[in-house]
């Protein structure tokens, strides 16, 4: 057994698990509440350190932004006052210190954690921003920096914070954005309007037609209301006050009325693509049901006109090549049907001459190889025979003479004349058919031999020393006969496939089949008005010939 020896590496594996987006989510949100807060106090330590005298300012802006200063007056004996450090207050001045390095380390940790988490998100956001235009991009900053300017001498601390954590979070979203996409420039206005246009090009004609449409009921609803507001508007401020108001409303009635008219428009349209569509589903319904001269009917002012011709165009080329093809299977079928018949008048002869020959004196070794010439010009006479009938019931020219008879009698006769062939096969046939009569319509000679060639299938192809299973049952209206095998060779092929011309279950050809029994036996069932089918089970053979009993139940699906 060979194994794989290579070694895992743990990095590996942690970007192969799968990602957590609320995790994400939690530890990309505190990497920003991290950023922002190391942000805001190197901004502190570089006031303190640049200009000493902003100390106090920052002291006192840090304690604006905890809280209260953790000190009171208290009145001395002289009547003066004092300020002093009050121990709760320096408790509780403690306690917020400590619960925000708490928050901190919180925060720290959760970044850590759930790195993989964050970095999986931070992607989906990299992705959003890339979907942003550049102006709007270079619109954000520039309001950013308009925003910085109008901070320029003043002082208050609220405003200094917020514009800190928005360049923070703008600088991060920045990097992100570049550092992801690699492409802050490329997606801008002008490079997706040129990708729309190159979509709109690409698109059929009903595409175009639709997407045009659609534009246009927009723009005029648009503009309708525009015009309805504009004009209303000017108008109130125009007009004399008695009549004002009521000529003012004249014109957004006006726009309405034109709204309602548009998308009743649009909704017309709409319906009219509908009525064409269901004419080409209608006539891709009959295509597919066998009717190839069914056309569509609609009009040349539809938007689906060109499709309508190119589906005629495609029931003309199918057309055309049916009939092309079945005027060849027909040709090759006549020419299989001439070439037989001609074939069988030498062949008569043949055989003819070959029974005088069995009637002289010969020698032991002459007389072998006319029997052996006699055996193989019966079997060419079969399978001519054979093929000739096949041809017959593939144009339709057979002949048949329909009776009202009794299936079961009528296989019973057949095993009574193929008992030799089944004796020297040396299978145990296992028949069990009913003495009720069961009448079916149908060419007593035509079924006869149905039955001869399934049972002839039989010793030809079963396990030596298997079992046969001949049954016949009356069931729902339908008289089904079936017989079982084992094969002695493995089958490979489908039961539907077995009942093709010229195809045989013994692939190696050891056997002397012609590989049109079944075929024979399929071709005049349903020349009777009957059912046949092969199913195959692993090795089990099952070959079942139903015919409608007479004055019996219908089955759908019957002839």
């Amino acid at each position: 057994m060979v194994t794989n020896s290579r070694s895992i590496d743990p990095g590996e594996l942690l970007r192969s698990r799968p990602t957590n987006t609320f995790k994400g989510l939690i530890s990309w949100l505190c990497l920003l509440f991290i950023l922002c807060a190391v942000s805001l106090l190197l901004v502190f330590a570089v006031m303190v350190l640049v200009s000493p005298g902003m100390t106090e300012y920052a002291t006192d802006s840090v304690h604006e932004f905890a809280g209260s200063v953790p000190r009171h007056l208290e009145e001395t004996p002289d009547g003066g006052y004092v300020e002093i450090q009050a121990p709760e207050l320096v408790y509780e001045y403690g306690v917020k210190i400590v619960s925000a390095v708490a928050v901190m380390l919180t925060a720290l940790i959760l970044v850590f954690a759930f790195r993989q988490d964050r970095r999986a998100f931070e992607a989906i956001v990299a992705r959003w921003l890339g979907w942003v235009w550049m102006e709007a991009k270079l619109i954000i900053i520039a309001c950013f920096l308009v925003f910085l300017l109008s901070l320029m001498g003043n002082s208050s601390t609220p405003l200094i914070f917020t514009a800190g954590v928005l360049g923070v979070l703008l600088l991060y979203f920045l990097c992100l954005d570049v550092g992801r996409n690699r492409r802050f420039f490329g997606h801008n206005i002008i490079h997706s309007v040129l990708l729309r246009i190159n979509d709109f090009h690409k698109m059929t004609t009903f595409q175009q037609r639709a997407l045009r449409r659609a534009y246009s009921v927009i723009g005029v609803c648009a503009a309708l209301i525009a015009f309805g507001l504009f004009g209303y508007g000017i108008l109130i401020n125009l007009l004399p006050p008695p009549h004002r108001d009521k000529l003012a409303l004249t014109v957004p009635f006006v726009s309405v009325v034109g709204v309602i008219g548009a998308v009743w428009w649009y909704i017309l349209s709409l319906k009219r693509d509908l009525r064409d569509w269901n004419l080409l589903m209608d006539q891709i319904t009959e295509m597919y049901g066998g009717n190839l001269d069914a056309v569509n009917h609609v009009p040349p002012t539809s938007n689906l006109y060109d499709c309508a011709m190119q589906l005629n165009m495609i029931r003309t080329g199918v057309q055309k090549a049916v009939e092309e093809g079945t005027k060849a299977d027909r040709t090759k079928i006549e020419l299989i049907t001439n070439v037989s018949h001609d074939i069988k008048t030498p062949l008569t002869s043949v055989i003819s001459y070959v029974e005088l020959l069995k009637k002289e004196e010969l020698s032991p070794a002459a007389r072998d190889y006319v029997d052996i010439l006699s055996q193989k010009t019966q079997r060419l006479s079969v399978i001519v025979q054979d093929v000739f009938e096949v041809s017959k019931a593939a144009t339709g020219n057979i002949s048949l003479n329909l009776d009202d008879l009794d299936i079961g009698r009528l296989l019973k006769q057949t095993f009574v004349e193929m008992e030799e062939v089944i004796e020297q096969s040396r299978l145990q046939f296992r028949v069990d058919i009913p003495d009720t009569p069961m009448l079916v319509h149908a060419d007593g000679q035509r079924l006869y031999r149905v039955f001869q060639n399934l049972i002839r299938n039989c010793t030809q192809y079963s396990l030596e020393g298997s079992r046969v299973y001949v049954s016949l049952v009356a069931q729902s209206g339908l008289a089904s006969a079936s017989i079982r095998n084992v094969s002695k060779t493995e089958i490979t092929m489908k039961g539907e496939d077995l009942t093709a011309r010229f195809v045989r279950g013994d692939q190696n050809r050891t056997t002397e089949g012609s590989g049109l029994g079944l075929s024979i036996a399929k071709s005049f069932t349903e020349a009777c008005g009957g059912r046949f089918f092969v199913r195959t089970d692993g090795d089990l053979f099952v070959a079942t010939v139903q015919f409608p009993l007479v004055g019996g139940e219908t089955v759908k699906g019957m002839a």
